[in-house]
């Protein structure tokens, strides 16, 4: 009974962690573009740079991180570190970075991609991946605490989307404050695992990092990753520059944009909640990734075919299901293909390093795109590269169980 009230309430820890991590997140990125345009005075094709440089600071990162995370196992050393930097977000950002962009851009890219790129772009895989391992070590189910990120997401756009038409600096002033938060959470949430599952764990054999890149179905599973969840991730960064070109004041869209965010968010939640029961007892990790590339690419091409905000707002809608069945079916596919001891490296190698590397160059050409052929011939072309690579996982994607891959992977040490 004890040990059912202590993960009952690191749950709730865990989850207030995931809220204040995302409404931070999302207050950084779900308005940067406006920012870039309105405060900094950069076009389209800048703003590709800048996300770019995110990009290049996330990829030189996650390898390590990835490693670190496995190496360290239950310590909280890492998110320690990130939440520290994020205490210095606001300053960092008003009184450094906007600065910097405006008078020397070159260096303002380096200076805000490391940043930036560390404590979210490489950060919030290293926060997922750590959690993930937290909630086998702590036995409850990953999804519980990772929907709360969704409230705060959906708090942060709400309000940033009020605060933006007043006063944009106070958006990332709660940040700073938030962050204090986060350090009063870390102080106090278990990570360590239980009795039963740490003496199940010293019992197993070391494993190597090596060996899982010799595997065909690591890289058939960045295969998914590159053509389906970076392609949606380049698609969406600029999406808020699409939604405002309906509107005459930006505002009105900012505001409009924070309200249907919010509710999307909240959506995410909702689903989220039972995406798991529905991953594991009737579709599959397999199915989940697939229905995700059906979604994204029904919401890609959708769009560039939408001519007023209530279309692109349906559609907006869709984004409800496609992170739950992302964020939830890349877990479980890991877990169900790999051996979980290098979920860690696999997550942040597999999935973000991948991600960021592609979007280097994908950032900067669709913000071209943007600016020579429109958002809507982009968005036509970035859905049929989505639709293309999600047949394509059909075929290589695989269910094999978690102790086949796991022996190949056993002999060498970590």
């Amino acid at each position: 009974m004890a040990i059912q009230r202590d993960t009952k309430w690191n749950v709730i820890l865990w989850g207030f962690f995931f809220l204040f991590y995302y409404y931070n997140w999302s207050s950084c990125f779900l308005f940067l573009p406006m920012w870039l345009t309105r405060m900094v005075g950069l076009d389209k094709t800048y703003i590709g740079m800048v996300f770019s440089s995110f990009a290049v600071a996330a990829i030189c990162l996650q390898p390590l991180l990835g490693w670190v995370t496995d190496k360290l196992g239950p310590k909280k050393h890492l998110l320690w570190l990130i939440v520290i930097l994020m205490v210095l977000f606001a300053p960092f950002f008003i009184y450094v970075y906007t600065p910097l962009l405006q008078s020397h851009f070159a260096i303002g890219l380096v200076v805000g991609g490391l940043y930036l790129g560390f404590i979210f772009h490489a950060g919030y895989g290293a926060v997922e991946a750590f959690v993930e391992k937290v909630s086998r070590n702590r036995g409850f189910e990953y999804g519980r605490p990772r929907l709360f990120g969704c409230f705060g997401s959906a708090a942060c756009a709400t309000i940033s989307g009020i605060l933006y038409g007043f006063d944009p600096t106070w958006i990332y002033w709660i940040g700073s404050a938030l962050a204090l938060l986060l350090v009063v959470i870390l102080l106090v949430a278990r990570s360590e695992p239980l009795p039963g599952i740490e003496a199940e764990q010293v019992r197993q054999q070391k494993v190597s990092v090596l060996e899982l890149f010799k595997l065909r179905q690591f890289w058939y599973f960045t295969l998914y990753v590159l053509g389906v969840a970076c392609i949606y991730d380049v698609f969406d960064q600029q999406f808020i520059n699409f939604f405002t070109r309906f509107f005459d004041h930006q505002e009105q869209a900012a505001r409009a944009f924070g309200y249907i965010t919010t509710a999307g968010n909240l959506g995410d939640a909702a689903v989220m909640f039972f995406i798991p029961l529905l991953i594991n007892k009737y579709i599959g990790s397999k199915n989940a990734l697939l229905i995700t590339g059906t979604i994204m690419t029904i919401r890609i091409v959708g769009s560039s075919f939408a001519t007023g905000p209530i279309e692109v707002l349906f559609l907006r809608m869709l984004h409800n299901f496609e992170v739950p069945f992302l964020l939830i079916g890349i877990f479980k596919y890991i877990a169900d293909v790999f051996d979980t001891r290098l979920s860690g490296t696999i997550y942040l190698v597999g999935v973000m390093f991948i991600k960021q590397s592609a979007a280097i160059v994908l950032s900067t050409v669709a913000g071209h795109l943007y600016d020579t052929i429109g958002f809507h011939c982009t968005y036509l072309i970035l859905g049929s590269i989505t639709a293309a690579f999600t047949l394509l996982s059909a075929f290589l994607l695989t269910s094999t169980p978690r102790q086949k891959t796991a022996d190949v992977c056993a002999p060498a040490t970590l």
